[in-house]
């Protein structure tokens, strides 16, 4: 204990120093000097007290073991005063006993402290310091030589050789000596400290790849000791990110299966099961560091394929025939599907009859995107269980690929009527699916062909359910082959290669339709995609769709919008402040590309909130995802004006108003074409004003035909009005030409 003691406080923990490893070494040097010091003087004090008996010297010796004993003291907290005093009381003390006492052991004494002087100061201070002492050093040593030095006549005595060569070897060799010792101490240190912080970084680095290697890792001894586990290791051993895996064994944790023998996890490969959960499988896959005598282990989770493949063995289903089925729900794939299909007819007598169709999962993508890929296999695997158990077990099921299924359903005379065969097949698919307690609601497509009729092999029958499918709709959902279908779906496929061309290259223009006051001024505009090819114009509704389909749609947006934000930068600097309103069908909204031009331009361009209205088309369920919501908060904030087109038809309704942010209401033509004849509708479009006038929007009816129209919404307090009535929509360059002459002429500059 008092050994450690000395040490801890002698030679200090350079750990624990706050002051660097310099400071720990002068400041252990000096308490070794102080000590030393005072233990002389107290062996001087005990003899002279009991030999000598002097007063006068037990006074002075008692003086100076208080004085040394207090700088101890103070040594920690006042390091660098400590020593400073120190070296005083040495140079005091020996310039004392050379000059004032005459007794030849005493001056040798004096001479030799001073002398150790510069040594002293070197290891206390810095070399400079040191330097200093063997200046001042210069002085005692002519003081001692002055008298040699007068006696002779012609040479020097053997007495100033002898002190010459002590005060070089103590004053300046043995300084000297020690700060290159000390230079090279620190060097060395400085070396250290610079490979310590490359260890660090690398070990750091280290620890940053272990933790991050993507898989459950674990470093081991050959003995199976766990020397570190990753957190995902962590996880998935001990279901807990705590470090309680470390300093364990992979015995306490793995029991190993098979043919896996007692040190298991020396083997390449190893399948094993978690001793917490027996019904969890680790695969351990062996990676060996020879250089070092550990293991890198890699863990990997099992379970869910090991249920499969037992699920396949319990039904006796070999490797081979899983090229057959698919994976996740065991289904008949396309080839297995086909070839269980046409074994089915070629073993019925020609009288059968049946229908094939395809199911395909609407907005799947929109689903993935939203709860993740394990959550839509968890839909996937729950609608393919459920269609097994409502359709008959003479039903053929298939999954051909991602979201599509596939049915071959024998059929009865009654089921021949495509009306009767809808129902059936909508009674057939859930409208809800629980995922994980959530239940979500369910959309579909289904493209339908019957057997005989359009087809003779399941080969032939799929191909036309797929033509069937491309030409299904948000409105009809369930459609049938025909020749005519098959005909107009290859006109499409033509009719979407130009439009592609068309889009790339810029074709499509941008007309504009005013919209009205109710005394007929013009304080707004629609703009209108129009899109001509082979000389005649092709109706938006066809070529949009077929943008919509193609994925087309963002570009489309893209280049119509960056022609009117500059057609609006003309005319802001010509001080025409007319808006225009765009309309967005919601698959640019989900594009990341072109909703951050949006925000892009509007931040360019603050002016731009006053000139530029979105319209949101309520054509398809992709305008309820909540992505879309957020996305049009995010544009109402910077102060885009939002407009809900066509309310009250399609997915527009009351809902939308509260997640929309939209601070315009378009009445559709739909409510407007009977008036002012029908009183319902007259009921219709007056509550729906209210309504906008309630929530603060302004509202505008679309579709006005007649003055009788037009007379009887601004009746009703309608404050914006559009139609053939006031005028029909006309190439942009009709209003910008001539230097915006139509546009001045319009009273539209204030």
């Amino acid at each position: 204990m008092f050994i450690d003691f000395l040490k801890r406080y002698f030679l200090l923990n350079s750990d624990s120093a706050t002051e660097g490893h310099e400071k720990v070494f002068q400041q252990s040097a000096l308490r070794i000097l102080l000590a030393l010091t005072i233990c002389i003087f107290v062996v001087s004090e005990f003899h002279t007290l009991y030999f000598i008996n002097e007063t006068s010297f037990l006074t002075i010796n008692a003086g100076y073991l208080c004085l040394l004993t207090g700088l101890l003291y103070f040594s920690r907290k006042y390091t660098q005063l400590t020593a400073i005093l120190f070296l005083l009381t040495l140079i005091t003390t020996s310039f004392l006993l050379l000059t004032l006492s005459d007794e030849f052991h005493a001056e040798k004494y004096a001479l030799i402290s001073l002398y150790s002087l510069p040594l002293i100061t070197r290891l206390l201070f810095s070399f400079k310091a040191s330097l200093a002492a063997m200046v001042i050093n210069i002085y005692p040593f002519y003081l001692m030589t002055t008298d040699s030095l007068s006696n002779i006549q012609t040479d020097l005595t053997a007495s100033f050789y002898f002190q010459l060569l002590t005060f070089v070897t103590l004053n300046i060799g043995l300084p000297l000596a020690v700060s290159r010792i000390i230079q090279t101490l620190e060097n060395n240190a400085s070396h250290m400290q610079l490979l310590y912080q490359k260890l660090n970084d690398n070990y750091a680095l280290y620890e940053e790849f272990f933790e991050n290697t993507g898989t459950p890792t674990l470093l081991c001894d050959q003995r199976g000791k766990i020397l570190k586990a990753n957190q995902l290791a962590r996880e998935l051993l001990s279901d807990s990110e705590q470090n309680t895996v470390s300093n364990s064994t992979i015995a306490n944790w793995l029991s190993p299966t098979g043919a896996a023998g007692r040190f298991f996890w020396q083997s390449n490969v190893a399948e094993c099961t978690l001793k917490q959960k027996a019904n969890v499988h680790i695969e351990v896959r062996r990676a060996s560091l020879t250089q070092h005598g550990y293991y890198v282990l890699h863990l990997q989770n099992t379970t869910q394929l090991k249920a499969i493949q037992q699920e396949l063995e319990n039904t006796q289903q070999t490797n081979s025939r899983l090229a057959h089925f698919d994976l996740l729900t065991l289904l008949p794939n396309y080839r297995h599907f086909c070839s269980q299909t046409n074994q089915r007819i070629n073993e019925q007598n020609r009288h059968l009859t049946g229908a094939m169709f395809i199911i395909r999962i609407s907005q799947f993508k929109l689903l993935n995107k939203q709860y993740g890929k394990d959550n839509a296999n968890k839909i996937i695997l729950n609608f393919a269980k459920m269609l097994q158990k409502k359709l008959s077990e003479h039903t053929i099921i298939g999954r051909l690929r991602g979201v599509k299924f596939s049915c071959f359903v024998p059929l009865s005379q009654a089921y021949l009527i495509q009306k009767n065969l809808s129902a059936l097949i909508h009674s057939v698919l859930p409208s809800q699916i629980t995922v994980e307690g959530s239940k979500l609601n369910m959309d579909y497509q289904v493209g339908i062909a019957y057997y005989q009729t359009d087809g003779k092999t399941a080969e032939e029958l799929l191909e036309h359910c797929e033509m069937a499918l491309e030409y299904s709709s948000s409105a009809e959902r369930f459609s049938y082959y025909n020749r005519t279908l098959e005909n107009k779906l290859i006109e499409e496929h033509k009719l979407g290669l130009k439009l592609s061309t068309a889009i790339k290259n810029k074709q499509v223009s941008i007309w504009l339709q005013p919209q009205v006051r109710p005394n007929g001024q013009i304080c707004s505009f629609e703009a209108l995609a129009r899109w001509q090819t082979d000389g005649q114009f092709i109706p938006p509704t066809t070529f949009i769709k077929i943008a919509e389909k193609l994925g087309l749609l963002p570009l489309l947006a893209e280049n119509l919008v960056r022609e009117l934000v500059n057609t609006l930068s003309s005319w802001h600097k010509e001080r025409i402040y007319t808006p225009i309103a765009f309309n967005l069908a919601g698959q640019e909204l989900m594009n990341d590309a072109f909703f951050a031009l949006l925000m892009t331009l509007i931040a360019d361009n603050p002016w731009l909130k006053d000139m530029l209205e979105l319209e949101i088309t309520e054509t398809s369920s992709v305008m309820t995802h909540p992505l879309i919501h957020k996305r049009l908060r995010s544009l109402s904030q910077y102060g885009y004006s939002i407009a809900i087109d066509d309310f009250g038809t399609g997915q527009a309704s009351l809902g939308q108003l509260v997640d929309i942010p939209a601070n315009i209401l378009k009445i559709d033509r739909r409510f407007v074409s009977p008036l002012p004849g029908d009183q319902r509708h007259v009921d219709i479009v007056k509550s729906t004003i209210q309504l906008a006038e309630s929530l603060g929007m302004t509202v505008i009816a679309e579709g006005i035909e007649t003055k009788e129209q037009a007379n009887l919404l601004a009746a009703l307090g309608c404050q914006t009005l559009q139609g053939y009535y006031f005028a029909k929509p006309s190439p942009m360059s009709d209003w910008t030409a001539k230097d915006n002459a139509k546009a001045k002429e319009l009273r539209m500059v204030y």
